[in-house]
Order: structure tokens, then C-alpha cells, then sequence
């Protein structure tokens, strides 16, 4: 991700993502979202991956690498575009890099109501391990879930 792709992937973050998770409440969600994103872009062990449709932002992923983990923090995918292997393509693309980076796992924490992105990270190979409740400000469960990279 660059700077010049911030402002699409708030948008897709207002799409994405529940009005708590992106800021509401506290201050305009998109100004908050944006100096996030930035700083993201900045941190030495940040990688911000978007997937294009032309020249298009359709999604992004954030993670984190430190040492020999990877921490998945957002998989995002414009409304318009879900459904159509965006995310597939940017976790096969993490897969690749984690492979290629000799990554030991990749952890996750997914709200517990989010079928979609649970089964779509089961086809992955991850694997439920933990429940952290109440993880999100609106006071819903995140299941942990995991994958084993690197042999």
C-alpha cells in the first residue's frame, strides 16, 4: 500500500467494518482510519498488501510480521467486490510471502459471527484454538485461530 491508496481502503474500511472497530464515537472515523493507515505504512514490521481491479483498490491486508510470526490484523474487500476471490488472492499472496520469509505461524483473532471470514481462513488451513470474550468494543467474542507455516 502506498499513501495514495489510504483513501480507498477507508473506504472499504467504512464498508467492512463495524462503526467501533474503525473509531466512531471517539472522533471522525475516516481521519482516525487515515492516521492509522499511515502510520501502518510507516512501521518497520507493518505490511499493508492491496488488491487491484485495474486501477482500482478493491481490498487490502494488514499484518504484522515479528521474527518468525505473522499477526493478521484486517482483511478488507470492497462491498462490490466480495464474493469474487478478492480475499483468497490476498491470503494466498500472505501465504507466499510467509512461506518465502520462513514464517513459523500466522495468528488471527475474527469475530465469532463472521462465518464468511471463518470459513474462508478454515479453507486456509487455520484452526480455532481460543475464544477471547468480549474482545470488541461492542462486547462481541473474537475466535483465535492459527496456521502453521514453515515446516
Amino acid at each position: 500500500m502506498s499513501a495514495g491508496d489510504v483513501s480507498a481502503a477507508i473506504a472499504i474500511d467504512i464498508e467492512a467494518f463495524q462503526p467501533s472497530e474503525i473509531g466512531a464515537g471517539r472522533e471522525d472515523p475516516r481521519v482516525l482510519r487515515d492516521q492509522q493507515l499511515r502510520e501502518e505504512i510507516a512501521r518497520p514490521w507493518a505490511r499493508v498488501r492491496v488488491a487491484r481491479r485495474g486501477d482500482a483498490v478493491v481490498g487490502y491486508a494488514l499484518v504484522w510480521h515479528v521474527v518468525d510470526e505473522v499477526h493478521l490484523l484486517n482483511v478488507a474487500v470492497a462491498a462490490s467486490e466480495r464474493r469474487r476471490g478478492v480475499a483468497r488472492a490476498l491470503m494466498d499472496d500472505l501465504l507466499a510471502y510467509a512461506r518465502d520469509k520462513g514464517v513459523a505461524r500466522i495468528l488471527l483473532e475474527v469475530r465469532a459471527s463472521n462465518a464468511p471470514a471463518i470459513s474462508l481462513y478454515e479453507a486456509f488451513g487455520f484452526t480455532r484454538f481460543s475464544v477471547r470474550e468480549r474482545y470488541y468494543a461492542d462486547g462481541e467474542d473474537a475466535i483465535e485461530m492459527s496456521l502453521g507455516v514453515a515446516g
